[in-house]
């Protein structure tokens, strides 16, 4: 069956922005992610045996899947550091981001990666916007910030001092800017905008 509406929500909502104490190692993150799926199981009406054997099932493809970049994303980087721009990725993800860099074709065209589970913050906590002003080794006002997430990226970045740019990839952001926003439907204009 279906799970669950509100133990979704509750799974969506209930994630911490600061987790520092459950990434000390990516065992503890791995198994505190895994504490958290099987507290609203119940909620979906699944009961053992078949918690364990679930639990199992998407640890598996959690940690062997590889996910694809859009195509406008590596000519995009690859422009920005022709120009001598400073760039890194900004990511709430598990331990093994690297493994999708890699997969495409990122990982030797970024300046510098901050990634939730090790550093122990989520977007949009404070402290991972201030990891990447550091990296960057740049103020947050000369640090621009392209997210996709209103609420993670943009309202995060903005509230850290950086300056936004809202992506929308599904082509449904008729304007170029919406509030005070820019906004862009591809990085490919992302030379374009007057920062």
């Amino acid at each position: 069956g279906l799970p669950d509406g509100a133990a979704v929500a509750e799974w969506e909502g209930a994630a911490p922005v600061g987790h520092r104490e459950r990434s000390a190692s990516e065992t503890s993150c791995r198994t505190w992610q895994r504490w958290r799926l099987a507290a609203r199981f119940p909620r979906c009406g699944i009961a053992e045996p078949h918690r364990s054997a679930l639990l199992d099932a998407i640890d598996e493809v959690r940690y062997s899947r590889v996910f694809g970049v859009f195509p406008d994303v590596v000519p995009a980087i690859t422009a920005l550091r022709a120009r001598g721009v400073t760039v890194g990725l900004c990511s709430n993800w598990d331990w093994d981001l690297d493994r999708h860099l890699r997969h495409n074709g990122l990982d030797g065209l970024l300046d510098f990666v901050v990634c939730s589970a090790p550093l122990g913050y989520r977007k949009p906590h404070p402290a991972i916007f201030d990891e990447v002003v550091r990296r960057a080794g740049a103020g947050p006002g000369e640090v621009v910030f392209v997210g996709d997430s209103w609420r993670d990226d943009v309202a995060g970045a903005q509230r850290a001092g950086l300056t936004p740019v809202h992506i929308v990839r599904s082509g449904s952001c008729a304007v170029d800017r919406h509030d005070g926003v820019a906004c862009l439907t591809t990085l490919d204009d992302i030379g374009r905008l007057d920062l």
